[in-house]
């Protein structure tokens, strides 16, 4: 049946279509996901209404964090410094939420001046030193109180399998 055909029809016979019953009380849901909030009591505390990371089935999807200690201050040392600090800030999260810095599938790091995008890149190659995590970086007008960098991530929870790197299974040739 086209999806033209599905839109035109009643809800209830959608439902039927979709094998959920027309009168259905019971409260589990083919369709129920959970999703978890997670939080590192190593560092500091969110500085805005937002969670540390949140895990959807697999996925981690960590909130940027910033160079700053448990205490909520920018540590000293600049954009290096502050890389380093929000990088262990980074992995304390990862943890929490059962991935590691192996795991991390994908990166966004925004600087408050693509000056500092040699540094940036030092220190994180020390964090990740192979099979890098696929990443944008962006300089943007300003990032919270001040900081320097500011690092996002989406890694997998669970028990990490690293295939060979090469073309995917699926490309032709």
């Amino acid at each position: 049946m086209s999806s033209e055909a599905i839109a035109s029809k009643p809800k209830t016979d959608v439902i039927s279509k979709m094998n959920i019953p027309k009168n259905n009380t019971s409260k589990t849901n083919i369709h129920k996901v959970t999703k978890t909030i997670v939080t590192s009591p190593n560092i500091y505390k969110p500085v805005g209404p937002y969670s540390q990371a949140i895990l959807a089935d697999k996925t981690l999807y960590v909130s940027g964090v910033l160079g700053m200690d448990p205490e909520a201050q920018l540590v000293c040392g600049g954009a290096e410094a502050q890389t380093r600090q929000a990088l262990d800030n980074l992995r304390h999260v990862l943890e929490a939420g059962g991935a590691s810095l192996d795991s991390v599938v994908k990166t966004t790091i925004l600087l408050a001046s693509m000056d500092d995008f040699q540094a940036v890149n030092q220190v994180y190659a020390e964090y990740f030193p192979k099979d890098c995590p696929a990443r944008a970086t962006y300089q943007v007008g300003k990032l919270p109180l001040g900081a320097a960098v500011e690092i996002e991530a989406i890694a997998l929870s669970g028990d990490l399998v690293v295939a060979e790197a090469g073309p995917c299974p699926c490309a032709r040739t």
